[in-house]
């Protein structure tokens, strides 16, 4: 099941030949997030919402209903700023994943469980001085000899890539399938701030809803 997932995203991102790419999915533990809800979590007004728009909105974000939770695709450069945003999905009360790809071609994953937090960064792995990049994998340790074969070594040059293997996990563990049919739907459009703003009175971002 594993190789078949890893060869169809190879294949997809092949077909799609990204330069960039910001791709979340929010998961509620019970319940359904609807778009209007993420976009509140975001700290933005669903007013400002426009759709269905057209797949690939160079420079908004483009948010889709997937069963009861949310997807989120940008197109372009996933600065800091615009990742914040969309961390805001993240909580108590929900599984969040953010997969990027940034112009620079680096692959950075971040993921949320309620308090629980872990990422992975390509080409270099997370480091800090006595930290394995392991220990960075937070809820995502169980997956750690595979994204090890996403990293060249001394002895060989990766297995997989990490963007296919962190789109991979994405699919794993939370069930949503990033597949031409996702990416060619209509969906909703959000133009995001250029600077990430506080959230408005009342809508603190990681609150439970």
């Amino acid at each position: 099941m594993l190789d078949e997932i890893v060869t169809r995203y190879a294949d997809m991102l092949e077909d799609l030949g990204l330069d960039t790419i910001a791709y979340t999915v929010t998961m509620p533990r019970s319940g359904v997030l609807t778009i209007e809800d993420a976009v509140r979590r975001m700290g933005l007004d669903p007013a400002a919402l426009q759709g269905p728009g057209q797949p690939h909105s160079l420079g908004s974000l483009s948010l889709h209903q997937v069963g009861a939770g949310i997807v989120t695709l940008d197109w372009i450069n996933p600065t800091e700023a615009r990742q914040e945003v969309t961390d805001r999905l993240a909580g108590e009360g929900f599984r969040h994943w953010r997969v990027t790809l940034d112009m620079a071609c680096n692959t950075s994953m971040f993921v949320r469980y309620g308090p629980d937090e872990g990422w992975v960064e390509h080409p270099e792995p997370a480091n800090l001085p006595f930290a394995h990049w392991t220990g960075f994998l937070g809820p995502l340790i169980g997956y750690a000899d595979f994204f090890a074969s996403g990293y060249d070594s001394e002895e060989a040059e990766a297995a997989v890539d990490m963007l296919v293997a962190c789109l991979t996990v994405v699919e794993l563990e939370s069930g949503v399938r990033l597949d031409h049919g996702l990416l060619d739907a209509p969906s909703a459009a959000l133009s995001l701030p250029d600077q990430a703003s506080p959230s408005p009175s009342g809508i603190e971002p990681f609150d439970e809803m």
